[in-house]
């Protein structure tokens, strides 16, 4: 019988002490931009073209945004190319405009090549790949 009374005292106490917190811990955010406590994502868009010919001026854009909104001063945007493992050039990206952080390069030999953005922001990093192929 006292095992019986004991269970729910001991559910109860638990509701209890579970249901006490720090006020800091019920406050919400209420403002139009994320504050420096609140969780950030970082998410990348990576446009590249399937096809280019040589010689052709190709644009790579990298659409970066977090939390729904465009990042345009992420801490660095940088366009690395890679033919096979080989990584041939690294990129610095300055932001053009709405998130996009854009570069202009041409490629002087056929082949299959791997762009990857490597994206620095909100102390996160992401690294979208994908491969363009000239002709």
């Amino acid at each position: 019988m006292k095992l019986k009374l004991l269970l729910p005292a001991a559910v109860l106490t638990l509701g209890i002490i579970g249901g006490c917190g720090s006020e800091e811990d019920t406050v919400e955010m209420h403002h139009d931009h994320p504050s420096e406590d609140e969780v950030r994502s970082l998410e990348v868009d990576l446009e590249v073209p399937e096809t280019a010919g040589i010689g052709e001026a190709v644009e790579f854009t990298a659409h970066v945004h977090s939390n729904g909104e465009n990042v345009p001063d992420a801490d660095s945007v940088m366009f690395e190319v890679l033919q096979d493992e080989d990584s041939l050039q690294m990129i610095e990206a300055d932001h053009d405009e709405n998130g996009n952080y854009t570069i202009e390069h041409t490629f002087d030999e056929a082949g299959t090549y791997t762009v990857i953005s490597h994206v620095d922001a909100f102390q996160l990093h992401t690294m979208p790949q994908s491969e363009i192929t000239i002709e």
